[in-house]
């Protein structure tokens, strides 16, 4: 089992003018405290427009930074939003952050779940021709990566002209590809297209394994969209690590609580839907008790020993690696790094 962490760059109201910089500035402490306490990976989303839940519209950027202050842990797209960017700067900028980390980017590509986002920034956020679209141009960018000159690409929904397309990525032919998965039937397409995948524990354990197994056995018999298989299986996890049981459940379902929509965050009627969406969801969240949550596997929270416990399940269930979301809701700075520390000293010896 490998660990990994991911971050929205998550801003919380009420705020003063210095938040966002200084949260910015404590995500860059997170991954560094992540690399010392030996985890693999660190990952972001590309987020627009949600004021509360994500404040990272430019991951390439963030990811930058933090090739210069790091130098074992991979450097995550959680994902790219592949119908809304040009493929050629897809692939300039996934290129440029493999040369900056000398070969520790992986590449996650997504098409855009929010219709909010994707038509924000002028694109159809029809899930079939986002999906079609995101596809096709994951192949032409690995064909920019793969090859010294490019040679052009056609396809249903592009037509790029050939040209040498620049820097060439460390990684030969290119980074490791991953979808991102918030749908469990996202599984078994990403096994078929030979990428790894990336979930979210909003579901059990138990309600996954099939999907994992289902994305095993797409994988044996995959037609890669990559030059090579990526097979490997991560999640996601909201939740905080605490030296005592009972205030780590409890701060670990706080977080989960808010990221789920348990807030008065303005935008919740867009994420979730409409007005009665919202209601629906903070209703839902009213009926659990913190140790339901956490059975449920919506949220990971305890200490050591707990912790333990919740990602044995999930390794269980088949995955290689167990990502958490620690910053998130009011989950302070120095709880974060603390939750950080417990993990490398006494969770992930366990799973080595």
């Amino acid at each position: 089992m490998k660990f990994g962490l991911l971050t929205q760059v998550q801003v919380t109201q009420p705020w003063v003018e210095t938040d966002e910089r200084t949260t910015y500035w404590h995500n860059l402490d997170h991954v560094v405290a992540a690399e010392h306490a030996g985890f693999s990976h660190f990952w972001i989303t590309e987020q627009h427009f949600f004021r509360e839940v994500g404040h990272c519209p430019a991951p390439e950027m963030m990811l930058a930074a933090l090739s210069q202050r790091t130098s074992r842990i991979r450097l995550g797209f959680a994902v790219i939003l592949m119908p809304c960017h040009n493929p050629f700067m897809i692939a300039e900028r996934v290129a440029t952050l493999d040369v900056l980390s000398n070969g520790r980017c992986e590449f996650g590509a997504g098409r855009g779940t929010a219709a909010y986002v994707v038509e924000g920034l002028g694109f159809n956020a029809d899930p079939a021709y986002s999906r079609s679209i995101q596809r096709e141009a994951l192949k032409a960018v690995v064909e920019m990566m793969d090859n010294e000159y490019f040679p052009g690409f056609k396809g249903e929904h592009l037509d790029l002209p050939a040209r040498h397309v620049l820097p060439r990525p460390i990684q030969r032919p290119h980074p490791p590809l991953w979808y991102a998965a918030s749908n469990l039937e996202t599984f078994e397409r990403a096994g078929a297209d030979g990428v790894g995948v990336l979930g979210v524990t909003r579901y059990t354990p138990e309600q996954v394994k099939p999907h994992v197994d289902a994305y095993r056995a797409a994988i044996r018999s995959a037609t890669p969209v990559g030059r090579f298989v990526n097979n490997h299986v991560g999640a996601f996890a909201v939740g905080a690590v605490c030296d005592n049981e009972a205030e780590g459940r409890k701060l670990g379902c706080a977080a989960a609580r808010y990221y789920y929509g348990d807030n008065d965050a303005e935008l919740n009627k867009v994420r979730f839907g409409s007005s009665d969406g919202v209601a629906a969801i903070k209703a839902r969240m009213a009926g659990y008790s913190d140790d339901d949550m956490i059975d449920a596997g919506m949220a990971i929270g305890g200490d050591a020993d707990g912790v333990s416990r919740q990602v044995e399940r999930w390794a269980k269930a088949g995955l290689d690696q167990m990502i958490f979301m620690f910053q998130i809701g009011r989950t302070t700075h120095e709880q974060v790094l603390r939750s950080i520390e417990i993990i490398g000293e006494k969770v992930i010896p366990r799973f080595s």
